[in-house]
């Protein structure tokens, strides 16, 4: 977990970052942040600091070679991430490069330490990124995961009134990769008592305060972030499962947002384990944390959220996207899910995912999400 935490409605001021700066050893960062964060970020602290804003949504590997080189250029001596897992991963790695060459960096050989402090302030309720270990880059079209200890954030800063202006998309997808977070590390081969104790709070956070989250309420936003923050914690320990690896080439081939298209798959994917007798009695206790008795139950709640959220609806691909689509899973991603997954086995769980669930079958899931809490 990072080293230091600020929380709280208005914790992004200039007092604020000040004092995490010098408990951090910083004394001239480099802020990476996008166009409207780094005026949020200015406007709220007062500071003046160089930027670092030309990267991608998808962070590119060379995004991260020129931020290297504008840290080295202005003399800088640590990092603020400010926005969405993008300007996170960024900063990451830009840390990365600052530690290694780009070789080591594609080949994930990080030296064990890295005297690049970085104090991360999320924008977005979903990725959890400011307390994970993880950066998610691309080049040439290819995803390229750098996972080292030493990318933790030192920092982080929690201020919900960031979330005051996020579109209801991007609210809605956001909240639904925190809650897929919290679930699969609930269920993952890596989990522990401890990584349980934070996927449980990230569950529960997401769907205790959702409803009132999409109504723009801002004690909501305040737990929804924390809930994100929960979900990172989790996957800290025991990384993501089959529904994050299936929903990359669902984002990059069919544009759903990266939390949506996990949502997509997941309640098949419950469905998959419960109708196996072997993962029934965890999925009866994960089905708890939902308000749920049977190994069931979570499935069809699930589908209920997506539902009402208007999530659940994305035409059927052709059967040559299909193949390619579950031809493009990470094995090495799938081997933390709970059970071994065919390339078969893959493409009918997107197939599911795609087909529209009947009048009967909607109306019952939704009437299990609107039980929810009751």
């Amino acid at each position: 977990m990072p080293s230091w935490l600020k929380e709280g409605r208005g914790s992004l001021c200039g007092a604020n970052v000040s004092l995490l700066l010098r408990e951090m050893g910083i004394t001239k960062p480099l802020l990476v942040a996008g166009e409207r964060t780094k005026n949020v970020f200015f406007a709220r602290t007062g500071m003046r600091l160089p930027v670092f804003d030309a990267f991608h949504p998808n962070p590119d590997l060379q995004d991260c070679v020129a931020g290297a080189a504008l840290y080295q250029e202005k003399d800088c001596d640590g990092l603020i991430s400010v926005g969405g897992g993008s300007a996170m991963d960024t900063a990451k790695g830009i840390k990365a490069l600052l530690m290694t060459n780009i070789a080591h960096v594609r080949a994930n050989q990080l030296p064990p330490e890295g005297n690049v402090p970085h104090l991360a302030i999320p924008g977005t309720a979903g990725t959890g990124a400011e307390t994970t270990a993880v950066a998610v880059l691309y080049e040439d079209g290819q995803k390229l995961s750098v996972d080292h200890p030493a990318l933790l954030p030192d920092g982080v800063l929690l201020d919900g009134s960031l979330l005051d202006t996020l579109p209801e998309y991007h609210r809605k997808s956001c909240a639904m990769d925190a809650l897929a977070q919290g679930i699969e590390s609930w269920w993952a081969k890596k989990a522990t008592p401890g990584s349980r104790i934070h996927a449980e709070r990230a569950i529960r956070g997401v769907l205790d305060n959702l409803t009132a989250y999409m109504q723009g309420d801002r004690k909501a936003q305040d737990e929804m972030l924390h809930a994100a923050y929960e979900s990172g914690a989790a996957i800290l320990t025991t990384r993501t499962t089959a529904a994050h690896a299936m929903s990359y080439q669902i984002t990059k081939k069919l544009g759903a947002a990266h939390g949506h298209a996990c949502m997509l798959t997941l309640p098949h994917l419950w469905a998959h384990l419960a109708a196996q007798a072997e993962y029934q009695p965890m999925l009866t206790e994960l089905a708890h944390i939902l308000d749920g008795e049977k190994p069931m139950d979570g499935a069809v709640l699930l589908k209920g959220l997506l539902a009402v959220l208007e999530l659940d609806k994305i035409p059927m691909p052709d059967d040559a996207t299909l193949d390619m689509l579950a031809a493009s899973v990470n094995p090495e991603r799938l081997g933390n899910h709970p059970e071994a997954l065919t390339m078969a086995q893959l493409r009918a769980i997107y197939v599911q995912a795609f087909t529209p669930m009947t009048d009967t079958e909607r109306a019952e899931a939704i009437a299990a999400w609107e039980q929810y809490g009751k």
